[in-house]
């Protein structure tokens, strides 16, 4: 699905992306405005194409009472009318004329603080620029929840300081680290907590950190270090992945009963190639460092997949990544906790809303939507389902069946049937809210699909989107694997009487990119099921969709008669406004990978309030709308090269990732959770 692609912005792209400088990348992107349409970057060959800023100093950030100047140039601007100026946010601007404007830090910030600053054109007010300005203010160490450790086992983790001026100075006033875990010896704002934990116990500490302007900032922490084991892992899992395997989209499940001694049972379902695997399973699990390690699976017939995982602190949740499939197989997805007390067609009963992505057996991209009630036995008494697959269906009336679900892993098969279309899926129990399924049928006649069952919430109107919503859709076109086309948007100002909301919307499409497009004034219609009509006129082009909820502003969508066969989430945003930082140790994975490649599992990801974006694997920087909690950035990932990313807050727990992709290459969204 394309929204208003830009070449420029892609030339603009590529020449930012070769100097090397992310810094300075970050705050270019977002100094460079073209229209009404919000372009986060417009320029030709390095040449403002619209309004764009430039800073007195290196970069958009400064400390608490320092100022910088900020200059403003405006392209076909044949009379020298300029720009006007305004500051979103804390901070006053003095010396104002029509090309420059200087900005002064107030004084007293705690941590990190992000106003913005726009620059409009007089001649044109449809051509204006926006930046983010970091406000370093009185260091803080961010809040975070450790790791557990175990015994003999590697572990690392990181802490990040928000504000202040380095060097740091880092030390621990009080308490103790486990023994054979030290304090790294960073001068930075970033430091590090490893080594190999040699004993027991729940230990407690305190770290202080010291800025070049004397300032201090001191935090408790705990630390948790379990008995030697082999797996971090203990308890019953699920996971759910997609990719590529033999050039043909793969999906694939499996409950795993995992052992700290690092045993695996359970079962799986795989689909690809030709081939539709069910069967069970044996394996091992390693722990690498903290909080990820190995997965290795022999499956009793067919299938024997090696995946990397890392889970978030609680260790409830996680990603999972393929890493034995080689060229001709890749594969990512989520690695849920499951709830045993759950695995009951009496608890389960209930009315669900469902979404489903994949590929049909002719390459192309298909999904399938809906809303289903189930009773005690597992019967189907209520549903309709939407689909955009070569025979598509429109809100039809769906009946079916829900088997019991195994004891042990939670495994059951779903059985539906509208519009005279048959779909079979094994799902697998997460909790009595969520199931996970995957497509049981042959390969070679129905769609290779996989996606998520969960419980509806609440009676639905046109309310049901009063709330701003992060919209995620997955995409392609062409032959298999098909180059894919993803977007990463926001749903805002729902007007429920008039039946409107707002789009703000970033594409990717291969090296084809586009920026904070704004679709204003879309339609839409919320049924008492939760079925939702939306449609979006972009460009001279309307996109019709339709999703089901399970809630206020959460729920599954696809796009109806595209080419790209567009489908994916609805997820509920929380109230901002958001904070410049977002705390906590996050773990990222690809969702939904889109083709053989690149896929990117970080265990351990920061977000810092100075922009900057961390990980043993990954760096970039980012800066922040702390309105809309829209972020852009570049970020460097080992094996997946150096790109653009714009992403979303959908929770201070939660935050999606669109990377953009090359020439060749396709982008991929990235799940980040921290709990």
């Amino acid at each position: 699905m394309r929204f208003n692609e830009r070449a420029p912005a892609r030339r603009l792209l590529k020449a930012l992306l070769g100097i090397g400088a992310l810094t300075a990348m970050a705050s270019l992107l977002t100094a460079c405005g073209g229209n009404s349409a919000r372009s986060a970057v417009n320029a030709t060959n390095g040449v403002c194409a619209g309004v764009c800023l430039s800073f007195s100093t290196s970069t958009n950030q400064l400390q608490q009472g320092a100022n910088f100047v900020i200059a403003a140039s405006v392209a076909n601007d044949p009379n020298a009318q300029g720009v006007t100026w305004q500051l979103n946010g804390i901070g006053a601007l003095s010396n104002i004329t029509t090309t420059s404007v200087t900005y002064t830090a107030p004084t007293g910030v705690t941590g990190t603080a992000a106003p913005t600053i726009v620059a409009t054109s007089v001649a044109n007010t449809t051509q204006y620029a926006q930046s983010a300005i970091v406000v370093l203010g009185t260091p803080v160490l961010e809040a975070t929840t450790l790791f557990p450790a175990n015994v003999s086992s590697a572990y690392t983790a990181e802490l990040i300081v928000d504000g202040g001026l380095g060097p740091f100075t880092w030390s621990m006033p009080s308490g103790a680290l486990p023994a054979g875990i030290t304090l790294g010896t960073s001068t930075t704002g970033i430091n590090t907590l490893s080594g190999t934990p040699t004993a027991t116990g729940t230990y407690t500490f305190t770290l202080q950190v010291v800025d070049a302007n004397s300032a201090t900032t001191t935090l408790a922490y705990t630390m948790t270090v379990n008995g030697a084991a082999a797996c971090v892992l203990n308890g019953q899992y699920a996971l759910l992945v997609t990719g590529f395997a033999l050039n043909a989209y793969t999906v694939g499940a499996a409950s795993l009963n995992v052992t700290s001694a690092g045993t695996v049972t359970g079962f799986q379902d795989y689909t690809y190639g030709t081939a539709n695997v069910a069967e069970s399973l044996t394996g091992t699990c390693t722990t690498r460092a903290a909080n990820n390690g190995t997965l290795n699976i022999t499956g009793a017939t067919a299938h024997s997949p090696q995946y990397d995982f890392a889970v978030t602190s609680g260790l409830a949740n996680g990603r999972v990544q393929l890493i034995n499939g080689q060229s001709n197989e890749s594969a990512s997805g989520p690695f849920l906790q499951q709830d045993t007390t759950a695995f009951a067609l009496t608890t389960l009963a209930g009315s669900y809303a469902f979404g489903a992505l994949g590929m049909q057996s002719d390459g192309t991209r298909a999904a399938v939507t809906g809303t289903l009630t189930f009773d005690a036995t597992g019967n189907v008494t209520a549903g309709r389902l939407d689909s955009n697959t070569t025979t598509a269906l429109s809100a039809a009336p769906a009946t079916g069946s829900l088997s019991a679900p195994d004891s042990v892993t939670g495994r059951g098969t779903l059985q539906l049937s509208a519009g005279g279309q048959s779909l079979t899926f094994s799902y697998y129990v997460i909790n009595a809210n969520k199931l996970l399924i995957v497509s049981a049928a042959p390969p070679a006649s129905a769609p290779r699909l996989a996606g998520f069952v969960t419980r509806q919430s609440g009676a639905f109107d046109n309310t049901s989107l009063a709330t701003p919503t992060i919209m995620t859709l997955w995409g392609g076109t062409g032959a298999a694997p098909p180059p894919s086309i993803l977007s990463l948007g926001r749903l805002s100002n729902a007007n429920a009487a008039a039946g409107m909301v707002d789009l703000v919307l970033d594409t990717a499409n291969q090296a084809t990119g586009s920026f904070s497009v704004p679709v204003p004034g879309g339609g839409y219609a919320v049924s008492a099921d939760g079925r939702t009509t939306l449609s979006f006129t972009s460009a001279g082009t309307t996109h019709q969709f339709v999703a089901y909820l399970d809630g206020p502003s959460n729920g599954y969508l696809l796009e109806v008669g595209g080419t790209s066969g567009s489908a994916g989430l609805l997820e509920a945003q929380s109230p901002g406004p958001f904070s410049a930082s977002i705390p906590g140790l996050f773990v990222s994975g690809t969702q939904f990978g889109e083709d053989a490649g690149p896929m990117v599992l970080l265990p351990a990801v920061s977000l810092s309030a100075a922009g900057q974006f961390s990980s043993t694997y990954a760096t970039g920087s980012y800066s922040l709308d702390t309105v809309a909690g829209h972020g852009l950035g570049t970020l460097s990932v080992t094996g997946a090269g150096n790109g653009v990313f714009t992403s979303y807050i959908v929770s201070p727990t939660k935050v999606r990732v669109l990377r953009q992709g090359a020439l060749g290459r396709s982008g991929a969204i990235e799940w980040l959770g921290s709990n």
